[in-house]
């Protein structure tokens, strides 16, 4: 399997400057040592969307139900950035037009569903205030047959890095990483048949980025 370089320099790039560092990278903890929501989801998939000026697009989404059980009420603000293993970065809601959320929630016929917008905000405690959402990216690269997609936002969990100066005598740059969820999916070789055969889930582990 490719893995493009965007993808690459995501996963080694607390290794780099830790090693500058003589210092292992940080990685999630085992077990939550700060508040995480519940987040449940389903495999992204692709949708046709005829749009206001008649053209007919391909748009994908994941829908998914986030839920509160920290203890204590927390603000949601997801971040769910997909990333091919031909180079392409796509960000959920980017370059997505109104109409896509709109034939989603009828094609799911969920009423309670909320675009990314509109989930962003305070969750209350408790099952019954649990969120139904949707992450929309435009159409994936034809040729790409795997990608990654990096969820943030679930965690309260993050690690501080110090960059090396510039130059002697300047000031480091401390960069904060936070905890992640990363899918790896494997994607039909035929963008035909792509939905038909919806992307295999590879791999399912936290990340630091």
């Amino acid at each position: 399997m490719r893995y493009c370089a965007a993808v690459l320099a995501l996963a080694v790039a607390a290794l780099f400057v830790a090693a500058l560092q003589g210092e292992p990278a940080p990685t999630p903890s085992v077990v939550p040592v700060t508040w995480e929501l519940d987040f449940k989801y389903q495999d992204p998939q692709p949708i046709a969307v005829t749009l206001p000026d008649g053209s007919k697009k391909t748009f994908w989404y994941m829908l998914y139900t986030v839920a509160n059980r920290t203890g204590a009420d927390r603000t949601f603000i997801p971040d769910f950035t997909l990333y091919t293993d031909t180079g392409r970065i796509y960000r959920s809601g980017v370059a997505v037009p109104a109409v896509v959320f709109d034939a989603i929630q009828k094609n799911v016929n969920n009423p309670l569903l909320v675009d990314q917008t509109s989930i962003t905000g305070k969750i209350l405690q408790g099952e019954d205030n649990a969120k139904d959402g949707v992450a929309i990216w435009p159409d994936i690269d034809p040729e790409a047959r795997a990608f990654d997609s990096f969820i943030g936002g679930l965690s309260g969990e993050e690690a501080k890095i110090a960059l090396p100066a510039s130059q002697p005598g300047a000031a480091s740059t401390k960069v904060i990483l936070r905890k992640a969820l990363r899918l790896q999916y494997a994607m039909p070789s035929e963008p035909a048949a792509r939905a038909a055969n919806p992307p295999k889930l590879v791999d399912k582990s936290w990340v630091m980025r």
